[in-house]
């Protein structure tokens, strides 16, 4: 008997592979691995502080769960590959 593997999203591009992402990276020694699924972040889409001029990019995964920003189907994913 053949298994059929249901595995939902599998065709739509991943945020990893776009040049837009930026990896969560930390340098604090006790945080364990890290975990790009949760805190990495995109930099298409941010707020700029318009006293300090820092810019403060938003989670990849609250763009992709918006339709006004890149959504489900990666809008404004961009290959990384050459």
């Amino acid at each position: 008997m053949k298994r059929t593997i249901f595995i939902k999203n599998k065709d739509l591009k991943s945020c990893a592979s776009c040049i837009h992402f930026l990896e969560d990276v930390s340098n604090y020694p006790y945080d364990g691995p890290s975990n790009n699924e949760k805190y990495g972040k995109c930099k298409m889409f941010g707020t700029q502080n318009v006293v300090s001029g820092s810019i403060n990019l938003e989670y990849a995964v609250w763009c992709r769960q918006d339709v006004s920003k890149c959504g489900i189907d990666g809008k404004y994913h961009t290959s990384n590959s050459k």
